[in-house]
């Protein structure tokens, strides 16, 4: 279970990002979805995905957020990355990109990372009523058809459900450690921070 992560910080723009340490860095296409893509080596046209999964030690995989939730997969000789918005965790990214690794081996921990916490991510009550009722708990009423929305516990749930065991969080929000990391609803920057992983 050898595996690193790089997580880009401020000044720097991790969309400009190519390689890390001399290897080069896979990105998706981003979509706000629930598609999971398997790479094995820089592919010529970049997968249109928000999950992306690798056996391979040559790259790095990689996912751009600027409140969203990347989330890191570790298995046995694979690792994953996922991008988790509130409409691609409406569309289960999470679950979906834990449980395609799981065909081929057990995902021994997901590592939540640098994100909008839920003391911070106001939704409107649409937003609470896209989701079924397992995720009630996800949602604390503020008034004014206002909700603070948790993201981690949202996918907390998928992963628990996809059966992973072991979950850490990083305890970084993009809000609160702004001087760190990018805020798209606090700055309404285009810059990015690039959260990645490979295998050692």
């Amino acid at each position: 279970m050898n595996y690193e992560i790089f997580i880009s910080e401020k000044p720097q723009d991790g969309r400009e990002i190519k390689e890390i340490k001399g290897i080069p860095v896979v990105t998706p296409v981003q979509v706000h979805g629930g598609e999971v893509s398997f790479v094995a080596s820089v592919p010529t046209v970049p997968p249109i995905s928000d999950g992306l999964i690798t056996d391979s030690k040559k790259i790095w995989i990689g996912v751009l957020t600027a409140d969203c939730l990347p989330i890191f997969l570790v298995g046995e000789g694979a690792v994953g990355v996922v991008h988790a918005g509130w409409r691609g965790t409406l569309k289960g990214i999470a679950f979906n990109a834990a449980s395609y690794m799981s065909k081929f081996t057990r995902v021994k921990k997901a590592i939540l990372g640098v994100s909008i916490c839920g003391g911070c991510y106001e939704v409107r009550s649409d937003v609470r009523n896209s989701f079924s009722k397992e995720y009630s708990s996800c949602f604390t009423e503020v008034g004014d058809g206002k909700l603070l929305f948790d993201l981690k516990c949202a996918n907390r749930v998928q992963l628990k459900a996809a059966g992973v065991e072991v979950i850490e969080d990083l305890n970084f929000c993009t809000i609160c450690n702004n001087d760190r990391f990018f805020s798209y609803r606090k700055e309404k920057t285009k810059k990015r921070t690039l959260s990645a992983i490979r295998l050692l």
